[in-house]
């Protein structure tokens, strides 16, 4: 029999989602074919076949959280004829989704649907010295769990990973209602890691808004000139380039933007890369591409690497390499509407700006009033970072220059 394990991903991922089976016992699958899909705090990825062979059991049911280093599947050896077991659980079929749910890691940390709020270096050092973070009281705001709380925490009984009475209710099976018109749907996949990351945020970030407006009108003129050129190369230019390039100018002059908080040493971590994050909708979720080394691109290569990004997750084939690594992060609704909007940070970044529609509307130009192309940026930062002085200074920055576009091309 062949165990395949849930595999370290890497970044300090503890644990996945199962999101998708590909296989169901009985069928035979080549090596480095697809068994399933594992959703991660990074990204969607999937898991192939050591092997060849025949699929004998599943373990868990998709919706699941599985440890790094659980077993998920078992193969039987080419040629062998064990007879195989039934298929994986599901949220319809309770008690055989609640025999494996919920798991322990080898620090007999549960991974239940509560888990104790604390960061992945601390869940590795909690595994390490075999803490069930389960029985520790954490002593960081909203009781998360910092390092030296682990000191005094109680070493983990040892790990069990026996089923649960089959008469129990299923943690994830959906609930039916007798009276209301309602449709209730397990929250899983890349809904349950935004609902994650956003509590996370707001948890963790006192944030502060500032906002304010910027006359684009020459950006729009530029732009609408420059696109009907870069059309007939195959060039699709949007105003994200620009402000990307905006961007970039920005943090290097006012760097606590580009930076981190490392809550366990209490240091300030200063990023010295450009990986700028775009908030990005799809038919499965929102999800953040990264334009890496950004200052180092022309407003062609920004545009060409903004299309490959936003087609490669609206079409679900966004690697983990294309989504990690971002330092700030651009949302950009204009295109839905709206006049203003309070993004939330994408932890652990401190800041992240919302571009607003672009729309006319009478302004001051000129000491007259006339017809211009409005838009107002919004931008949230995390507070015990970045001063509202800098945050406003940092906006300010960002629309002198896409006010006037032709100075925004003298930037490195």
């Amino acid at each position: 029999m062949i165990e395949v394990k849930l595999p370290d991903i890497g970044e300090g991922i503890a644990e996945g989602e199962i999101v998708k089976w590909c296989v169901q016992p009985g069928d035979t699958v080549a090596a480095e074919a697809p068994l399933l899909e594992v959703l991660t705090d990074k990204a969607a990825v999937e898991i192939p076949a050591p092997s060849a062979g025949v699929v004998h059991k599943l373990m868990f049911a998709e919706g699941d959280l599985v440890p790094v280093g659980q077993v998920i599947v078992q193969l039987s050896a080419p040629g062998s004829s064990p007879e195989p077991e039934s298929a994986a659980p599901t949220a319809e079929t309770p008690a055989a989704h609640v025999a494996v749910a919920p798991v322990q890691t080898a620090s007999g940390e549960s991974h239940g649907s509560e888990r104790p709020p604390a960061t992945p270096a601390i869940r590795r050092a909690a595994r390490k010295q075999g803490i069930d973070l389960q029985q520790v009281k954490g002593s960081g705001p909203y009781g998360r769990i910092l390092q030296r709380d682990l000191a005094s925490a109680p070493a983990a009984a040892a790990p069990t990973t026996s089923p649960a009475p089959a008469d129990t209710a299923p943690a994830a099976a959906s609930k039916e209602s007798g009276t209301a018109n309602e449709t209730r749907v397990p929250l899983r996949g890349i809904r349950r890691k935004i609902a994650e990351q956003m509590v996370k945020a707001k948890f963790t970030a006192p944030d502060f808004l500032y906002a304010d407006e910027a006359d684009l009108s020459e950006l729009v003129a530029f732009r609408k000139a420059m696109a009907a050129e870069l059309t007939a190369e195959g060039i699709k230019l949007t105003y994200l380039p620009f402000i990307v390039k905006a961007v970039v100018s920005a943090l290097k002059k006012y760097p606590s933007l580009n930076a981190s908080l490392d809550e366990d040493s209490q240091e300030l971590v200063y990023k010295h890369d450009y990986h700028i994050g775009m908030a990005t909708a799809s038919p499965n979720g929102l999800f953040v591409p990264v334009i890496h080394h950004a200052d180092r691109k022309s407003l062609i290569e920004l545009a060409q690497e903004i299309e490959t990004l936003a087609s490669a997750v609206r079409e679900g084939k966004a690697t983990p390499e294309m989504l990690r690594g971002g330092t700030f992060t651009i949302t950009n609704i204009g295109a839905i509407g709206g006049l203003m909007s309070a993004p939330i940070i994408n932890h652990p970044e401190v800041a992240i700006m919302g571009v607003n529609k672009i729309y006319q509307k009478p302004m001051v130009y000129n000491d007259e009033i006339a017809i211009r192309w409005a838009c107002t940026l919004s931008l949230s930062f995390d507070h015990r970072v970045v001063d509202g002085s800098d945050g406003a200074y940092f906006t300010s920055h960002i629309i002198r220059l896409l006010q006037n576009p032709r100075r925004l091309l003298l930037e490195a």
